[in-house]
């Protein structure tokens, strides 16, 4: 093959110094010669001379017939051209040779392997054609399959050898190697605190046979270890080791025959700061630049901190307008002392003020829907940090892939020098979410939902439908679910619809349809309800937001008949629905506080909401409901969260409104997964029968207090966690009867995103009932 590769390399070289012998010369022929034809493999003559630019009649010319060659060396395994002249006219013969067709591919040398599997990823067979590139891409995921079944040290080659002039074998010869599993990672000259450091910036982990097989980590990779020598290296030169080395040794454990990594960390001597010094500086005051300093006389030394600090003065002077201030820094070693002195030199620039804002990116999304993220205003003075919360913001609303906001050279002459265009360049991605979704847990057991979202729709696209499809619904910035779920004990459908900036003002406006049927709380009876809300909310602050909510619902209470006696019937008839049946109509207010620090799965932070509502305006009742929610998250450390929950709520009926005459829908109820584990669910409080211990009551006050210590295991695969829940339910206003506590443990697995799978075990300390218990709990997709 090297010597062919030669020859081509070598003809081509020819035919470049001889070009212009040929150049606009007649061809007076092309000939097309199959040096090795096969019964097997059709050919055409005719359809390659029509492929080829050069044509007999035309005039030569070099760089269209290199251009036919490299067309041809597509489809050929080996091309030959030759170019001859005679009488001032051209003549071409190309030799061709076609591709041999594989017979046999031999795997010879995996014994811990199967063939099956390696023929799998090899993804060629036997009759296929021979193509030199595309068999080394197939080689190239046999590799990739071994690196991710952790071999470390193995050797993969092939031979082909020409059965006939048109067939082919190939052998693959494979030395496995030793599996490059990782037992543990052994630090040496590491502090506790460091070593805890370093272990979370390697990439290098311990395998884990509960999630090295779902992500790929705890095996050996030799570009993976390099690349963590250097992390660690950057790590202790940031700790003020500037000197620091790393060693890093590959040993086997002579019983697993797995590895262990051994890192050696060699100090060196510890470096510090010295004087600290800046100048160029004419605007600011030096008093306001060493507010910006992170770097001090004497602090140990790091060079991440100093590109740090000189990032901190040039956001300073881009925060009064000068964008395109430039720091740049000194270091000077101090002889014979480990000392480093570090001088600033500030080129402070011009002021600059917003110019055009561009955008670039969106065919969906409105580009109004793009701009009211924007905290930037064209003829304010320039605020860097504002360019980058207005970065942040896009990034943050998910409509987006990629986002990047940046300032450029204004392109309107009459704005002058002083002024810089802001262009916003984003990458949309999918916003629609569709989903049909089994769920599982201790109340329901099985329900199927079907889920469908859009977090960028657009009401209007109703009247594009026709011209422009489904695609018109999306890209107003708008919210909107469909959403259905189907169980033996209960059934409901939600339709959603909210947009965030009602009528381009800070106000959030929203809608609601609901229906339930559900006979979660007893087998006895179901509860029926369906309606609609309109809610509207505005921000304060960062944290802070108030809104109003108007509901209208409809509510009824159907009681099972099937197989009781008549004076059950009668009973139950009387206790469930006892003048239950009407309309509930109510307006109220909510207050809302969120500093926490994920909305999802927090660590920190306090989520805290007052919700009042007076229900009786017009409707079948009147009373009021009170709903004091609160969660606080307190990180212990990096992977432990400790949580509290306290909730209160109250329903006080208003004026010849009995509380026994409460919807059922509207009482409150505890027990199950989601309030006091380890207790059935809604089973705790009064009874609605007295003898029947499955048929729970509810209650017009309802207290929940809970203590949750949630520790990741595996991040952000597995979660552990213990819990002391209380609550109690009482048929009295404002009032607190018997607490029912229990205690627990649970892990909560999340395999799929934002989907985790909670298992656990609860144990009532004080149950009212025996048959209150469910010490075994269950549940798919919800979260603490």
């Amino acid at each position: 093959m090297k010597k062919l590769f030669s020859l081509i390399v070598l003809f081509f070289s020819v035919t470049q110094i001889f070009a212009n012998n040929y150049e606009n010369q007649e061809i007076a022929d092309v000939k097309i010669v199959l040096e090795n034809p096969s019964n097997n493999v059709s050919f055409n003559k005719k359809n390659i001379l029509q492929k080829l630019q050069t044509k007999k009649g035309d005039l030569f010319f070099q760089n269209i017939f290199d251009n036919d060659i490299k067309k041809l060396s597509l489809d050929f395994d080996r091309i030959e051209p030759e170019v001859n002249t005679k009488d001032s006219k051209v003549y071409i013969t190309i030799k061709l040779w076609q591709r041999p067709v594989i017979r046999k591919i031999n795997f010879h040398g995996n014994s811990k392997i199967k063939t099956s599997k390696l023929q799998k990823e090899l993804n060629i067979k036997p009759n296929e054609i021979y193509n030199r590139e595309t068999f080394n891409k197939a080689i190239l995921k046999v590799k990739e399959f071994y690196l991710k079944k952790g071999y470390f040290d193995f050797d993969i080659n092939y031979k082909v050898s020409y059965l006939t002039r048109t067939e082919v074998k190939i052998d693959i010869f494979i030395k496995e190697g030793r599996i490059g599993k990782v037992k543990k990672i052994v630090f040496k000259g590491f502090t506790k605190k460091e070593k805890s450091d370093v272990q979370d910036i390697i990439f290098t982990k311990k395998y884990n046979f509960l999630t090295s097989w779902f992500n790929g980590t705890g095996t050996f990779k030799e570009d993976g270890v390099e690349q963590d020598k250097v992390v660690i290296i950057n790590y202790l030169q940031n700790k003020g080791y500037a000197d620091a080395k790393v060693d890093i040794n590959i040993l086997e454990d002579p019983e697993s025959k797995k590895l262990i990594i051994e890192i050696i960390a060699h100090r060196g001597t510890l470096y510090r700061f010295g004087k600290i010094t800046f100048d160029g500086n004419t605007l600011l005051t030096n008093d306001e630049i060493l507010k910006s300093f992170i770097i001090h006389p004497n602090d140990t030394f790091s060079s991440e901190k100093i590109r740090q600090t000189s990032q901190s003065i040039k956001d300073l002077y881009g925060s009064k307008g000068y964008i395109e201030t430039q720091v740049y820094y000194e270091t000077m070693l101090l002889e014979n002392e480990p000392v480093y002195n570090v001088n600033f030199y500030i080129d402070e620039g011009d002021c600059y003020k917003i110019g055009l804002i561009k955008i670039y990116g969106n065919k969906s999304t409105r580009t109004s829907v793009i701009l009211r993220e924007s905290l930037l205003i064209p003829g304010e003075t320039f605020d860097i940090r504002k360019l980058n919360a207005t970065q942040n913001r896009l990034q943050n609303i998910g409509y987006f892939k990629s986002v990047n906001v940046y300032a450029t050279q204004s392109t309107d002459p009459a704005l002058g020098a002083n002024y810089r265009d802001v262009h916003i360049e984003v990458e949309e991605e999918s916003t629609g979410h569709a989903s049909l979704s089994a769920g599982f847990n201790t109340s329901e057991n099985v329900s199927g939902t079907l889920d469908l979202t859009e977090n960028n729709f657009d009401h209007r696209g109703l009247y594009r439908i026709f011209s422009e499809g489904p695609s018109a619904f999306r890209g107003g910035g708008e919210y909107a679910q469909v959403k259905g779920t189907l169980g033996k004990r209960q059934k409901n459908y939600s339709l959603n619809w909210m947009t965030p900036y009602f009528n381009d003002t800070l106000w959030r406006f929203g809608t609601e349809f609901s229906g339930t049927f559900s006979r979660l709380q007893s087998p006895h009876y179901k509860i029926k309800t369906y309606g609609g809300s309109v809610y509207t909310s505005y921000p304060l602050s960062n944290f802070l937001s108030y809104g109003f909510k108007y509901r209208a619902r409809h509510t009824d209470n159907i009681v099972k008949t099937r197989g009781r006696s008549e004076e059950d019937i009668k009973t139950s008839t009387k206790a469930a629905k006892n003048d239950t049946d009407g309309l509930i109509s109510g307006l109220g207010g909510v207050l809302n506080y969120d500093s926490t620090d994920n909305s999802y799965k927090p660590h920190k932070g306090l989520r805290s909401s007052l919700d009042m509502e007076y229900v009786g305006i017009g409707g079948d009742y009147d009373f009021y409901k009170i709903q004091y929610l609160n969660a606080f998250y307190y990180s212990l450390w990096s992977r432990g969260t400790l949580k509290y929950k306290t909730n209160l709520r109250f329903i006080t009926a208003i004026g010849s409104l009995k509380e026994k005459k409460i919807p059922i829908s509207e009482r409150f109820f505890l027990g199950g997964e989601t309030t006091v584990r380890g207790y059935k669910p809604y089973i705790i409080g009064p009874r609605m029968i007295k003898d029947d211990k499955d048929a729970p009551k509810g209650g017009t006050s309802s207290v929940l207090l809970s203590i949750e210590y949630l520790q990741e295991v595996i991040r952000p695969l597995l979660d552990v966690f213990v819990f002391v829940d209380a609550g109690s339910i009482k048929f009295s206003e404002f009032s607190v009867s018997k607490i029912n506590a229990s205690t627990g443990i649970g892990v909560r697995l999340e395999v799929m995103n934002r989907v985790p799978i909670t298992v656990g075990w609860g144990y009532p300390i004080n149950a009212n009932h025996h048959s209150d218990q469910q010490r075994l709990f269950f549940s798919m997709g919800t979260q603490f």
